[in-house]
């Protein structure tokens, strides 16, 4: 593999041969894992980093195609899975939508209707 890489090259591929290459560096990484543990030449220790730098390189531009994937097929922004949704605050992720508002339990219900509001007149 050459020393200068392009992640340009890496968008225009198919995700098949991306996964293909990928396998071959994490292949090629366990190699030389196995040279660093059986006290290998020191060229070969340097180029740990590089690899696992390729490697994540390729895990970002798959990941990055699969979200683009799934933001095209999904029509709405609901059904986005949750880690491709606007981020926001807490709080106005949390907050409740008006129906979900309105909402009584059992128990409230029973309050309202045994209980309801009295209207008292005043006398003059």
């Amino acid at each position: 593999m050459s020393q200068k890489f392009k992640v340009r090259k890496l968008k225009e591929q198919k995700p098949e041969d991306l996964l293909k290459d990928l396998e071959k560096l994490k292949g090629e990484l366990i190699q030389l894992r196995t040279v660093k543990v059986s006290a290998g030449n020191a060229q070969k220790l340097g180029r740990i980093g590089l690899v696992r730098k390729r490697i994540a390189k390729f895990l970002t531009v798959i990941n990055e195609q699969r979200r683009n994937q799934v933001k095209t097929t999904t029509k709405h922004a609901s059904r986005l899975p949750v880690d491709l949704r606007g981020k926001k605050t807490r709080a106005i992720r949390q907050r409740l939508n008006r129906s979900e508002r309105a909402q009584k339990t059992a128990r409230q219900w029973k309050k309202l209707n045994n209980f309801p509001l009295r209207k008292f007149a005043l006398k003059e």
